[in-house]
């Protein structure tokens, strides 16, 4: 059986990885500047992002519509049996929405199985890569389908944030989690809990946000043992590095990897100055 695997441009998927897994495909989000569209990941980089907005430009964000999905559905069902569609969680993105109604308008519910992640971003990424990893292993359309479900309920993900104010200002995070963080120069780590975005912890300095992590990971690893971990940043790759290197002090119980740079649609929300980190059990069970 043939798959095919479409996914999102908040995933951001190293381009090693895409070389490796020519099946993943995107479905690009755009980044508006001054009422100006531009494609995630294709027409603008993060570095010129900030130098809009340090301009004082407008800036949005907007979603690929079911038309995008229905076009690269059809093409893909021309030369693949079957598509697992994976998406970032509707509580921070509406696209996996724009999937579900266009599987929907082309009638093809049967070949294509669009799924909510619950995690965003390299939480994402680390199932798609997973996933494909499952593929060279021969499993079957079904035992990918269980091992995302597994994944999608055992997976973490923490990400820091210099400003909430962009969260709450687009509803992702409520008021109340803004002033917790905001307050006194604290940098509040967000991670999910429930499948909602909220304040996991507050840290001052880069010593005591590494040790944050740190503990974090150990504690999953105790608990389920060995862990896939990807860190990503926003103009940040010296403490991403940083945080890989204090990971790794673990041993062959965390195998870490930085991915890229955060998406542009990302950052917009997230700000920069951060990094974020997103492991889940190297083993799993169905």
């Amino acid at each position: 059986m043939k798959i095919a695997i479409v996914t999102d441009s908040l995933t951001n998927v190293r381009e090693e990885d895409l070389k490796r897994y020519p099946f993943i495909y995107y479905a690009h989000l755009n980044v508006v500047i001054d009422d100006k569209s531009y494609v995630d990941l294709k027409e603008i980089t993060n570095e010129q992002l900030f130098r809009f907005i340090d301009e004082g430009a407008a800036y949005s964000s907007s979603l690929p519509s079911p038309d995008v999905f229905v076009t690269i559905y059809e093409k893909l069902l021309a030369e693949y049996d079957m598509i697992l569609s994976l998406h970032c969680t509707e509580n921070v993105s509406g696209t996996v929405n724009s999937a579900r109604i266009a599987r929907e308008t082309i009638g093809a519910e049967d070949r294509i199985t669009v799924i909510d992640t619950n995690t965003a971003s390299i939480g994402t990424e680390n199932i798609v890569v997973k996933v494909c990893q499952l593929m060279e292993q021969g499993k079957t359309f079904d035992e990918l389908v269980k091992a995302i479900d597994y994944y999608s309920t055992h997976s973490k993900l923490y990400l820091t944030i210099n400003d909430l104010t962009t969260l709450v200002r687009t509803g992702r995070i409520s008021k109340t989690a803004s002033r917790i963080g905001n307050l006194l120069h604290i940098k509040p780590i967000v991670g999910f809990e429930k499948v909602k975005l909220e304040v996991m912890g507050k840290v001052r300095t880069k010593k005591r946000l590494l040790k944050w992590m740190l503990d974090k990971l150990q504690g999953d690893i105790e608990q389920s043992g060995k862990q896939i971990v990807r860190i990503t940043h926003v103009n940040s790759i010296d403490l991403a590095h940083e945080l890989k290197d204090a990971m790794e002090t673990l041993g062959d119980k965390a195998e870490v990897y930085i991915s890229n740079e955060i998406s542009s649609v990302m950052a917009i929300h997230f700000g920069r100055g951060g990094i974020g980190a997103s492991w889940m059990p190297a083993a799993y069970s169905i």
